[in-house]
């Protein structure tokens, strides 16, 4: 029942604090975001063809790099709190 409310709670918390800090990690500015999320809806064939090729593969990787740890750190996170959660409900 109070899953998803914890849920929302670390996504706020970690949207104003862990986010930003991976954000600027990994990306120089939001352009060089944009840019990674242009490339990851460009085919590949295309980047080839355009003679950006290793570019291309580059900002799909930080992309996909910041999407997986912004998962990961949330899963951790939720595993701890409802773990804390459930041992003080639980006495």
């Amino acid at each position: 029942m109070h899953v998803p409310i914890i849920l929302i709670i670390l996504l706020i918390f970690n949207t104003l604090t862990v986010y930003k800090f991976l954000f600027k990690l990994i990306f120089n500015d939001v352009d060089d975001f944009k840019e990674s999320l242009r490339y990851s809806f460009t085919p590949n064939i295309i980047s080839l063809f355009k003679g950006e090729y290793w570019k291309d593969h580059v900002a799909e990787f930080k992309l996909g790099f910041f999407i997986l740890l912004c998962v990961i750190i949330t899963a951790i996170e939720f595993a701890i709190v409802n773990g804390i959660l459930q041992s003080v409900i639980s006495i």
